[in-house]
């Protein structure tokens, strides 16, 4: 059994090269931001750098500096009123068209419908939103046990299986663990997968999960890569050390459990969408191969 964690004064130093990158991403979210360039602020060769990088994030540059910019659109759509076009100007995008095109891939749903759904359960307690929210999944198949090491008390955690070391998009499988610190997945698509926790208290508000308005509150850990082949994982028991957010984490994109909590005029709560099909010719995140 491992986990993902790792210590040593290497990793420290890679953790403050990576940071030095981000803090120059963060400060111009709308720049172009070159290997080269952000090679120079974190003082490795481009090479090395792109290797570290991934090392440390489990994502490229590109794909992060992408992830942050809908981070901020997030965040932007929630707290403040202005509207799309504005929004995609100010998070680095030169086309409405790609803005919302990238932001539904990564966030699981549209840029004004995301500001709706935030806006209505935003204020609500997350425990109440997600209880019964997240779905069950496939019942066949062996299980991979998710076991939780320092999660707080009166902490609920969200443990999903994407595609990458970011959370984004609709995940392979999910569960809410809450009351215990143990829960089992099963995995109907057979890939490799990272295994992503988030964990907040049962009573922070849903706004907390969505902008990471308060990451002292925050939990964070992963494991992987996992694979999966023919319904069966190649690990069936698994350890994620959860520890505080760093600047290194990439920031929390999908939304799909709230989706599948959002509340029809009925009442009733409606199914989560499957994702759909990627068209031929792209990679599973959704770029030329």
């Amino acid at each position: 059994m491992k986990t993902r964690e790792a210590t040593g004064t290497s990793e420290d130093a890679h953790l403050w090269a990576v940071g030095q990158a981000l803090r120059r991403i963060k400060a111009d979210l709308g720049g172009t931001h070159s290997l080269d360039e952000l090679a120079r602020v974190a003082c490795l060769s481009p090479f090395h750098f792109h290797r570290v990088f991934r090392q440390i994030t489990s994502a490229t540059p590109a794909r992060f500096l992408a992830a942050l910019r809908i981070a901020e659109a997030k965040r932007l759509l929630l707290g403040t009123k202005a509207n799309v076009t504005t929004i995609c100007m100010d998070v680095g995008y030169s086309s409405h068209g790609t803005f919302t095109t990238q932001f539904t891939r990564l966030v699981g749903t549209s840029p004004r419908h995301f500001r709706r759904l935030a806006r209505d359960l935003a204020t609500l307690p997350l425990e109440e939103v997600l209880t019964g929210s997240v779905p069950a999944g496939p019942r066949r198949g062996p299980p991979l046990r998710i076991r939780l090491s320092g999660l707080p008390a009166g902490h609920l955690a969200l443990v999903g299986l994407f595609e990458s070391g970011i959370p984004q998009g609709w995940p392979a499988a999910c569960t809410l663990v809450r009351g215990t610190a143990e829960a089992d997945l099963r995995i109907a698509v057979d890939g490799s997968y990272m295994a992503l926790v988030m964990s907040l208290p049962a009573d922070a508000a849903v706004e907390a999960a969505l902008t990471e308005v308060r990451p002292d509150q925050c939990r964070v850990g992963s494991w992987g890569p996992i694979r999966v082949q023919r319904g069966r994982p190649a690990e069936t028991d698994v350890e994620i050390v959860l520890r505080p957010r760093r600047v290194s984490d990439p920031p929390i994109l999908s939304v799909s459990p709230l989706l599948a909590a959002s509340r029809r005029p009925n009442g009733t709560i409606p199914k989560m969408r499957e994702p759909e099909p990627r068209p031929a010719g792209t990679d599973r995140w959704g770029g030329a191969r």
